[in-house]
């Protein structure tokens, strides 16, 4: 059975109490947690970057078309300054 605790000094407090009586030994193995994978945001940058080789060509290009209908276009005449 395994247990989860924390490190102080050159004792584990474990998170809950084991079923043994006081004076028991044990055999303890230690190795650090490991963490979970952090999941991107749903339609973040870091989640289409995670697409990347994985698509088809038709998978591709069906994304690229909804970008160019859908996505604003910058007017960079409403941007242009007139020189004086």
């Amino acid at each position: 059975m395994g247990y989860k605790g924390t490190v102080k000094g050159k004792f584990i407090e474990l998170d809950e109490p084991l079923p043994y009586p006081d004076g028991t030994r044990v055999e303890v193995t230690v190795q650090p947690e490991t963490q979970p994978e952090k999941k991107p945001r749903k339609n973040s940058p870091q989640a289409l970057l995670q697409l990347a080789g994985t698509l088809t060509e038709e998978e591709a290009e069906a994304i690229m078309k909804v970008v160019r209908e859908h996505v604003r276009k910058i007017d960079w005449e409403m941007w242009r300054q007139d020189e004086p």
